[in-house]
């Protein structure tokens, strides 16, 4: 073999691993753990079947992912009003993901736009709109002082509503503690006091009810003791003892009285 055709051996070899390698890039997709991938033909459009994760043949086709396990999402200084008048800002988290089953649907519907874009756009827009449309209906105090709860219920509730139609499904909400003005805080410290107070008044009276009580059982205890002794004594006072009192005070005094449970009894030396 002469020296040339080596050579050419070789450039071809080299050529033809590079195309192979080029191919791989081109030809194939990774497809990440928690993800589905969405194929576009630019022949034949959207295919409906979804790419698991793994590495899947997929020509010249477009592969777009998308999460199906959750992300969190940190939505911060969102502005609200509040029922009051108030003007506000939120931090809000969102846990989020995509049902497989529409991830077909949700390319149609947004195109070649990768999620992150979706979050910082049509989400974060859906977001804004549902949480200001929560707290128009709760006063700030409110909000503060008790129904933060329902704040984030009410948001969870109407924020999934809002975006499951285009294949998102929001599994949790968490609103955080709105900013307030001076006014609000003197208001809140004013209800924190009053609360301290409600409840020292409380155990005042329930540690005075278990004095009265601890009293009361005290007495009943000792009338009951009282009168246990008197039927002792009442029982123990038959005939022979009286007779043998009357024996006793005869041979003593001569005379005595002797106090029965019915009569006096007079008794003569």
């Amino acid at each position: 073999m002469s020296e040339n055709t080596g050579t050419k051996i070789m450039v071809t070899g080299a050529i033809a691993l590079g195309l192979g390698i080029l191919g791989g890039f081109v030809f194939f997709e990774k497809i990440d753990n928690g993800y589905v991938g969405v194929r576009y033909s630019m022949s034949g459009g959207i295919k409906d079947d979804t790419l698991s994760q793994g590495v899947k043949f997929v020509g010249l086709d477009k592969v777009i992912q998308y999460p199906i396990r959750l992300q969190t999402i940190q939505a911060k200084d969102v502005s609200v009003s509040t029922s009051d008048g108030k003007k506000t800002t939120v931090n809000i988290k969102y846990n989020y993901k995509v049902d497989p089953t529409n991830a077909s649907k949700m390319y149609k519907e947004f195109g070649n736009i990768t999620p992150e874009d979706i979050e910082n756009g049509w989400l974060k827009s859906k977001l804004q709109k549902e949480v200001r449309e929560v707290y128009s209906q709760y006063s700030l105090l409110n909000v503060l002082s008790g129904d933060s709860s329902k704040v984030e219920a009410s948001l969870l509730d109407n924020f999934s509503k809002a975006v499951e139609s285009k294949g998102f499904v929001v599994e949790d909400v968490t609103v955080g503690v709105p900013e307030v003005d001076g006014e609000t805080q003197k208001s809140i410290d004013g209800i924190i006091r009053a609360g301290q107070d409600n409840e020292k008044a409380k155990l005042d009276a329930e540690t005075a009810k278990t004095k009265a009580d601890s009293d009361a059982y005290q007495k009943v205890k000792a009338a009951e003791a009282e009168a246990d002794a008197n039927n002792k004594v009442a029982s123990s006072v038959t005939d022979e003892l009286v007779r043998y009192t009357e024996a006793q005070a005869r041979m003593k005094h001569g005379w005595v009285e002797v106090q029965t449970g019915e009569a006096i009894v007079d008794a003569k030396k």
